[in-house]
């Protein structure tokens, strides 16, 4: 394991050694310290080539070379930080983060310490999770006639296991996958991740059921509130500031949203009485449903046979049985669908 030590490098180094510590990293920038942990800058790759390009530096030291005005944290505010620096991460893979008074290095913030900063000050919320997995995914066909929507790559692993991964970062680790299409496939691979995860119970359906129709088949399995999620669904905000909202606003269901823009590439007519107008590509505003849930169990009473039944068919039976049905907002930039061809497209090969 690298120790965050190794990022160092002392600021009179020849640049020969620096060249061959940043590209153990991969090109990743390094620490210039004096006294061994005491900041003085950073060293980035780009900082190398540059100083390359304009002298021959290769038998000098990198004193003129790195940047004496870097990027840092102090250790008393990162707590606070780490929303607003995950864009600054990115860009400069390495941030360091030092004592206030002595500015000795006391942690390195590099973007996968700062994935477990995050999960560290998540808070943990005790409930389960069901994944609807068992569409046929016709939007995503011919991939998902060689293989069922939730095991398509995004980046290095199925969908569904970034979708599982998310919430176990929330500590919720009890999950029901309802199963239907290319059942076989999934069942082998679900075989496997319950090494990983271990409380993962397939319900298979012997004919699809939709979304509701399969939650006939939860009753008496799942307790008080609970999770509901598409499997091409991912949602990248605070599952507990959701969770909370849902309880304190006394819901049975909670439907998570997100505001999408939609423009009419045509101008429209209207005619209304005697009244004409027409309006020069049109921009409308709605609230989309992003396939991601949270319910109340006692409202799977009122699914009285199994039976094939649509969620929006589900929401009426609730509404006239009095049930309070809310919706929670989220930025629409926290909402990864990959349930059509061209999103998945656009998510192959990026991080969720």
């Amino acid at each position: 394991m690298t120790k965050f030590s190794d990022y160092f490098i002392d600021y009179k180094s020849l640049t020969k050694k620096a060249i061959t510590k940043i590209n153990k990293f991969g090109g990743s920038s390094l620490i210039v310290v004096k006294n061994k942990n005491k900041l003085e800058g950073v060293l980035s790759s780009y900082d190398l080539r540059k100083a390359i390009m304009n002298n021959n530096i290769l038998d000098k030291t990198i004193v003129k070379i790195y940047n004496k005005n870097p990027k840092f944290i102090f250790n008393d505010e990162l707590e606070n930080k780490l929303e607003k620096i995950i864009t600054t991460i990115k860009k400069l893979n390495i941030i360091p983060i030092i004592d206030r008074k002595t500015r000795k290095i006391t942690e390195i913030l590099t973007p996968e310490r700062l994935k477990f900063f995050k999960n560290k000050k998540l808070k943990k919320i005790n409930t389960s999770v069901v994944i609807m997995a068992g569409g046929k995914g016709k939007r995503l066909m011919p991939y998902t006639s060689v293989l069922p929507k939730p095991l398509l790559p995004i980046k290095d692993k199925p969908a569904i296991k970034h979708i599982i991964e998310k919430f176990n970062e929330n500590g919720i680790n009890k999950f029901f996958i309802t199963l239907n299409y290319q059942s076989g496939i999934l069942k082998s691979y679900f075989e496997n991740l319950r090494k990983e995860f271990n409380e993962v119970k397939i319900i298979n359906e012997k004919k699809p059921l939709g979304t509701a129709g399969s939650l006939f088949n939860l009753k008496n399995k799942v307790k008080e509130n609970f999770f509901l999620t598409n499997c091409d669904t991912f949602i990248k905000s605070n599952y507990y500031t959701i969770f909370k909202n849902h309880v304190y606003n006394k819901n049975d269901i909670t439907i998570v949203v997100a505001e999408k823009k939609f423009v009419i590439p045509y101008g429209v007519c209207q005619v209304t009485k005697n009244k004409f107008s027409f309006i020069e590509k049109p921009k409308y505003k709605f609230n989309v449903n992003t396939g991601f849930y949270i319910l109340n169990c006692k409202c799977l009473s009122l699914l009285k046979k199994k039976r094939h039944l649509n969620f929006n068919e589900f929401i009426k039976i609730c509404s006239k049985n009095k049930k309070k049905i809310g919706y929670y907002k989220i930025n629409i930039k926290d909402w990864i669908d990959i349930g059509q061809m061209d999103k998945y497209h656009s998510r192959l090969n990026k991080e969720i």
